[in-house]
């Protein structure tokens, strides 16, 4: 029987590459080298449907705990936010991240805000980026020799920019208004295999500490791209 054209076509990207490999070899390089060049690229997960490109914009990012959570971790807010926004930094092209010392200084002198576009217009903002943690626990009511981290993030993305004219021309005489472009949640359970004893040496201060990380990562894949290999299985996380 004829071998279909696309079938002949494998076979013979096949037998080049490996001729390739060969040709490599012989004259001393490894051939591995090739085909690091040659795979095609890895497929990655799409940001949801809706949410805005941060690339070049100027960006604010606030979180706001709830009393339960707050309650049991002090400082869960800044940490959070801070982690959240160093990821977007690394992995944003152009972004202009406000910096977390300047966004806590702003929150701090004006206790009675509530309204996150504030933030936005206080630091000129493209977009303020609203992180309210739900509920945040790194163990269940009554779990005593057990880790298990499970959270619920609220996400909203909010636009600060100039109203614009019927033919989309941006009126920059008048004040910028705000809108909510983007608008979700982030459930995470962490590690998904069920919970850890703790008698395995994990301390509930350094599973804290990684479970926040998990929470960070998976809230900033509402913005960016990323791998399915970058899901988090277990207690281990890679800090990339």
């Amino acid at each position: 029987m004829t071998p279909r054209p696309h079938a002949r076509t494998r076979r013979a990207a096949c037998s080049l590459v490996l001729m390739s490999a060969g040709l490599l070899a012989l004259a001393g390089c490894d051939p591995r080298t090739l085909f690091y060049f040659i795979q095609p690229n890895e497929p990655t997960i799409p940001v949801p449907e809706g949410s805005p490109s941060l690339v070049g914009k100027r960006v604010a990012v606030v979180a706001h705990a709830s009393s339960g959570a707050q309650g049991e971790f002090p400082a869960l807010e800044r940490e959070f936010a801070r982690e959240f926004s160093r990821r977007l930094q690394k992995n944003v092209k152009k972004i202009d991240m406000v910096s977390q010392e300047k966004v806590w200084d702003w929150v701090d002198g004006h206790t009675d805000w509530n309204n996150p576009a504030e933030i936005a217009r206080a630091f000129e903002a493209d977009y303020v980026i609203f992180l309210e943690i739900e509920s945040f626990k790194t163990k269940e009511a009554g779990d005593l020799n057990v880790l298990h981290g499970t959270s619920r993030t609220h996400i909203q993305a909010i636009a600060l920019d100039y109203p614009k004219n019927s033919r989309g021309k941006r009126l920059t005489d008048q004040p910028k208004e705000e809108e909510t472009v983007y608008d979700d949640y982030q459930e995470t359970e962490f590690p998904k295999r069920g919970p850890i004893p703790t008698d395995t040496g994990t301390s509930a201060a350094k599973f804290k500490k990684t479970f926040l990380k998990v929470v960070a990562v998976e809230c900033t894949w509402h913005f960016l791209e990323h791998a399915p290999e970058d899901a988090i299985g277990d207690t281990r996380i890679n800090d990339h």
